[in-house]
């Protein structure tokens, strides 16, 4: 049956690394997107806009959370009256699932039981955006609606820590913007991930659509570069080389040689930073961030089974800390492979490792799939975003932020589409 038909189509289908799942729901030409579907382009919208932060008032309706709660009621309704059937990915589903399971024991034995709580309230909401990802971008074209909302929405943390940073708002001579991107550090994370989303976006696009996100990609980079973060300066090389790589055409890489050249200029005339890349033995904030991890394995080592509690390591900090370190206050582990291992165990760490594990492997899969280029490119982009995670990961702890679960569940929801058609 063609899909254009205004008849409803059920599909069975069972591929490798996927649960046989029985999806029943009238065509888009029919029906359009469901409701759920327009909701969570509105919340992921709304996080990147952090509304409550730049008008205050409107806390007191708090729209993240009731957009999130109409689109729960609304999957929910849909399911029930059944315009769709639950899918479930695995094995990245069912990995989230257990890493949420050892979370919530992880309270138990917590050293604030409070802190772990509230952490793992954080990493259910997370988790029920990967869901709903997997669920709602159930086609090609919506899931391409989930990358282009993210990229513009992108655009909201980077042009105020832009305007931050030529108005003079700056901590330690780094610019940042508000709310989850209040931090330097995790303003150039999250921009660094939708570089090669936006990237692969772009491809088998007109010329308009191309500069545009082109022109994003510029005000990501710029403001990457302003919040002086030396990880997120480093997986911005990753990603950019890699996606090079893979291009393999010639102006890719002269762009790429303008680009690393510009770089290195700006670098030395406008780097504001106290610290740059040279004398790393010395510089407090990379031995910070290495003892840290240290701490973290050591929290590892006293509590192997279940970790000191689910964001919890910022409290183990100072009783793991090197004494001869300073410290202006508890840090949590900055990197991402050990603060999973700290603060829930070896199980958790399996769980949590392999969920991401999985996301790059099948993100790999999709991008050599020639069978359907354009789901190919979008693959290859999931793929580069996640190594981008990745590396950002390495100097950051990023367990508990939304990007690795949005990209992961972008991957899921690419992998069923595969399997539908």
């Amino acid at each position: 049956m063609s899909r254009d038909s205004t008849a409803p189509v059920e599909t069975c289908f069972a591929t490798p690394g996927v649960s046989q799942i029985r999806f029943t729901e009238p065509t888009a030409s029919a029906t359009g997107a469901p409701a759920s579907y327009w909701l969570l382009l509105a919340f992921l919208f709304l996080l990147y806009a952090n509304l409550p932060f730049v008008l205050p008032a409107s806390e007191i309706v708090h729209p993240a959370k009731v957009v999130a709660g109409a689109a729960l009621v609304m999957l929910l309704a849909e399911t029930i009256f059944g315009r769709r059937t639950l899918n479930f990915a695995w094995p990245e589903g069912a990995c989230l699932l257990g890493f949420l399971g050892v979370a919530a024991l992880s309270c138990l034995t917590a050293l604030w039981p409070r802190q772990a709580a509230e952490s793992l309230s954080d990493l259910v909401k997370m988790a029920l955006v990967y869901f709903f990802i997997a669920n709602c971008a159930n086609t090609e074209r919506r899931l391409r609606g989930v990358m282009w909302t993210i990229v513009i929405g992108g655009l909201i943390p980077a042009a105020g820590t832009l305007r931050n940073y030529l108005q003079g708002n700056l901590f330690e001579g780094r610019a940042s913007w508000l709310g989850i991107f209040a931090n330097p550090n995790e303003v150039a994370y999250s921009l660094v991930i939708l570089v090669p989303v936006a990237a692969f976006l772009a491809t088998d696009l007109g010329l308009m659509p191309r500069l545009a996100l082109l022109g994003i990609s510029m005000v990501y980079i710029a403001a990457i570069f302003v919040t002086f973060s030396r990880g997120g300066l480093v997986a911005l090389a990753v990603v950019v080389a890699l996606f090079a790589w893979r291009k393999r055409g010639v102006w890719v890489w002269a762009v790429l040689l303008v680009l690393v050249a510009a770089g290195l200029v700006l670098g030395g005339k406008y780097w504001s930073r106290g610290e740059d890349f040279s004398g790393l033995k010395g510089d407090t904030s990379f031995r910070q961030r290495f003892a840290t991890s240290q701490a973290g394995l050591a929290m590892f080592a006293d509590h192997p089974m279940l970790g000191v509690g689910l964001g919890c390591s910022v409290i183990a900090w100072p009783l793991y800390a090197p004494n001869d370190l300073y410290s202006r206050g508890a840090l949590v582990t900055h990197n991402t492979v050990i603060q999973p291992l700290g603060e829930t165990g070896i199980f958790g760490f399996v769980a949590f490792v392999a969920f991401v594990g999985f996301g790059i492997y099948h993100a790999r899969k999709l991008a050599l799939d020639s069978s359907k280029p354009s789901l190919a490119n979008l693959g290859a982009g999931l793929e580069i975003a996640v190594c981008g995670f990745v590396v950002c990961g390495l100097s950051g702890g990023y367990v508990l932020t939304w990007f690795p679960y949005i990209l992961v569940g972008m991957v899921s929801s690419a992998r069923l589409i595969r399997g539908e058609n």
